[in-house]
């Protein structure tokens, strides 16, 4: 068995064998509003849901030059913006979005994204994007030396691409989202394509419990 102590890598190689190992992850493409007035886009993998009761996600922004990007300075100023998943369709836009832009540029005009006005934020949203939550922000959590900066974020509204949920159940159809999502190394990505079930285990003497 191979064994590394993180004390002896450098962050680079933390990085490596972390985002190479936990896999896949869901891409989060955030929308944000500058000081400005200018709108950012920005994907991160670092992403997943929090809880319920209220609903809440969060993200990780991780400086790559010791430096937050315009996603969080924006929110730091405007503690609003809108996750969307991304898609096979969406992709390559998302892609786009993922370049080292200077401070202050769209990232959405430039990637050709076209947007909608949400309902409870000021962020705009991205209709291309099969799933919107739109987040007022919660908590920034600063950790390790760095600092990463985990953004809790409160889902306030939630959009779907119509035919991806079942109103009545609340069934939300994976086929029809069609998430990508992000693997080991630069520029590798999967999709949902192949899936399996396992019902929970009822052991004797334990109440089953739901969730």
């Amino acid at each position: 068995m191979a064994s590394f102590d993180p004390d002896a890598l450098e962050p680079r190689q933390q990085y490596k064998l972390m985002s190479g190992t936990i896999i896949p992850r869901p891409i989060a493409l955030v929308t944000t509003l500058g000081p400005d007035g200018v709108a950012n886009a920005a994907p991160f993998s670092l992403f997943n849901m929090v809880g319920v009761d209220p609903p809440m996600l969060m993200f990780s922004l991780t400086p790559r030059t010791g430096e937050v990007k315009d996603t969080g300075r924006n929110i730091e100023s405007l503690p609003e913006f809108v996750v969307h998943i991304v898609d096979e369709g969406v992709k390559e836009k998302m892609n786009i979005c993922s370049a080292d832009f200077p401070p202050g540029t769209s990232e959405i005009d430039f990637a050709g994204l076209r947007t909608a006005s949400s309902i409870k934020v000021r962020p705009p949203r991205l209709v291309e994007c099969p799933a919107q939550f739109e987040c007022r922000l919660i908590d920034i959590i600063k950790v390790g030396r760095r600092p990463n900066h985990l953004v809790i974020g409160e889902v306030v509204m939630m959009h779907y691409r119509e035919g991806i949920v079942d109103p009545a159940k609340f069934y939300v159809d994976a086929a029809r989202l069609a998430p990508i999502g992000r693997l080991e190394g630069a520029g590798m990505y999967t999709r949902v394509t192949d899936r399996f079930q396992m019902g929970r285990p009822e052991i004797p003497g334990v109440p089953a419990t739901s969730g």
